[in-house]
């Protein structure tokens, strides 16, 4: 009988001990992984001499940000406060804040000039961004710097960690209404379309051109953008590039010409939800998502846009032109 009462309390203890050495497992493993990251992100920041950075969130391969992203970023802001060895890390509370103030977000950072705004108002030399995206049984973590003054890339590294049912919760958790995430496009039109000016199709997507609006010498044209082939991604360049993969840079401008033959280049662009210098947003097949480009300093007295030349990047650069445009007021 004493056997038997000290059998099962030794049972339990061997157990509990199993369990206590088994579940942090994954966590470690995790922990050891965003600090080998961010010793690696640290060294790239000391070699390149910046001594104050700002870790944004990161973002799915859509641009798309959600719950995971978010996580990330605080972990590898948190240990390379810990690391730093001569540069500082803005707090990210403060950085939203200021952020918010001048209608900035806290991902996205794809346009050399958000780069630089960014950079001047919260004094940060260089940036930490990056992407997070599934891969089999694991997720690759992306992270690059960029220097805030010239907008290049400085350093990245990347690694893998295990996709635990908790990271798997928040991979699928969208940042603002902790929702699913969905593919960032328009839904169909309850009621139909006004008729387009214009309708050109290339690479198996059709462009229609609502119009061309002019208002305080600024002028807008309006468009929806079709994908007529399997769900894939586009990119439309207002002014400046767009960068491919976090890696690559590359440049691109939409134009148009007034009546009086004067050349603008666009100020922005806008696809779907998303706006900047240049924008790109994966288009489900057969869905009209709206887009538009926006020009300024335009002549108050141009009445027609004989060309309007949109930039665009899938798989390669591409040309969409419009000609003999109405100019509305």
């Amino acid at each position: 009988m004493r056997e038997r009462h000290f059998i099962r309390p030794l049972f339990i203890c061997i157990m509990s001990a199993i369990f206590s050495i088994s579940i942090p497992q994954s966590s470690l493993a995790y922990e050891k992984e965003i600090k080998r990251l961010s010793s690696t992100i640290s060294e790239n920041i000391v070699k390149a001499g910046k001594k104050t950075i700002a870790v944004t969130d990161f973002v799915d391969l859509q641009g798309n940000v959600n719950e995971l992203g978010r996580f990330i970023a605080e972990e590898l802001s948190a240990d390379l406060l810990d690391v730093a060895k001569g540069f500082e890390v803005i707090d990210r509370t403060h950085l939203k804040s200021i952020l918010a103030e001048h209608k900035l977000s806290m991902s996205g950072l794809v346009d050399p000039n958000t780069v630089k705004k960014l950079g001047q108002i919260t004094g940060a030399e260089a940036i930490v961004t990056g992407s997070v995206t599934p891969f089999g049984d694991s997720i690759r973590v992306s992270a690059k710097v960029i220097a805030t003054d010239t907008a290049r890339v400085i350093g990245a590294g990347k690694g893998d960690i295990a996709k635990t049912k908790a990271i798997e919760e928040l991979l699928a958790k969208g940042i603002e209404a902790g929702t699913q995430v969905t593919p960032s496009v328009t839904p169909a039109p309850t009621t139909p379309p006004a008729k387009a000016q214009q309708k050109v199709e290339v690479r198996d997507f059709i462009f229609e051109l609502q119009g061309c609006k002019l208002s305080t010498q600024a002028v807008k044209c309006s468009l929806l953008v079709t994908n007529k082939g399997k769900d894939r991604e586009i990119g439309i360049y207002g002014k400046g590039g767009m960068w491919l993969g976090y890696t690559v840079w590359v440049s691109g401008e939409s134009r148009i010409f007034d009546n009086f033959g004067n050349e603008y280049i666009a100020k922005n662009a806008q696809l779907s939800n998303k706006e900047g210098g240049s924008v790109s947003s994966l288009l489900v097949s057969g869905i009209p998502t709206k887009a538009s480009v926006s020009f300024e300093n335009v002549s108050s007295e141009a009445t027609m846009i004989p060309l309007f030349e949109l930039s665009c990047y899938s798989g390669d650069k591409f040309t969409v032109q419009f000609h003999n445009i109405p100019l509305t007021k």
